[in-house]
């Protein structure tokens, strides 16, 4: 895995553990759009090239 996957993996098990430590409901809604963004982030960093190249 790349160090930006690796960053990325660090920063949203992080969220993760504020939504286990928190009863906000904004909150873990701001953090679960968060994640979804940086695993959409994460897959964008690995998918294959539309040139086929």
């Amino acid at each position: 895995m790349c160090e930006k996957c690796d960053a990325i993996d660090k920063t949203i098990e992080r969220y993760r553990q504020i939504q286990q430590r928190v009863l906000d409901q904004q909150l873990i809604d701001g953090t679960k759009k968060l994640i979804a963004e940086l695993e959409a982030e994460k897959a964008a960093l690995h998918a294959p090239d539309p040139d086929g190249q």
